[in-house]
């Protein structure tokens, strides 16, 4: 009996810990994404492949060199609608404000205008998969739009207790919001 009220306890407890991380890192995915309006791009053909349809928030990079995967759309068959490939060049800013990047095809420069396709509030962790607003010039000359996912890692109990002004000022340091709609 002892054995079995313990076990009781520990599931308790850990239900309870699980269900107020839940609901910090939800106050905190619903604060950002008010922030952080997302935006759809258009897929259907080649030649208007990336295009913003729905913008979103307009953000502006803070960094030179923040790599960048090209936009890349893919289709089953003819007869199949096209769709995003998520390649996207992937940023890790640590808890304190470091980057870490993967090489990738593209270099954006500071002030390119970005848009969040998708924003996720995991664990430690807010991912930004993000896409240029308008199509930046590839090295051999053609131009594409280009995707990043920025990953900011942030100490567990900055999420927990849904700290938004630290989690804000960080994603500010790199990008910042130009406009929002």
């Amino acid at each position: 009996m002892h054995r079995f009220m313990l076990l009781l306890v520990g599931i308790s407890t850990t239900l309870a810990a699980s269900v107020g991380t839940g609901h910090a890192s939800s106050s905190v995915h619903d604060v950002l994404s008010e922030r952080f309006k997302l935006s759809r791009i258009e897929v259907p053909n080649q030649s208007d492949e990336g295009h913003v349809f729905k913008k979103g928030t307009v953000l502006l990079l803070q960094a030179d060199g923040i790599p960048a995967g090209v936009l890349r759309t893919t289709q089953i068959n003819t007869k199949s609608p096209r769709f995003h490939v998520h390649d996207y060049a992937r940023v890790a800013v640590d808890q304190a404000g470091h980057i870490s990047a993967e090489p990738a095809s593209l270099a954006l420069t500071k002030g390119t205008r970005l848009v969040v396709l998708n924003l996720r509030v995991e664990g430690d962790r807010v991912r930004m998969f993000t896409h240029t607003l308008d199509p930046v010039q590839l090295p051999d000359g053609r131009t594409a739009h280009g995707c990043t996912e920025f990953v900011f890692t942030f100490d567990p109990a900055t999420l927990d207790r849904a700290d938004i002004a630290t989690v804000t000022t960080r994603i500010d340091q790199w990008l910042s919001v130009a406009s929002a709609s």
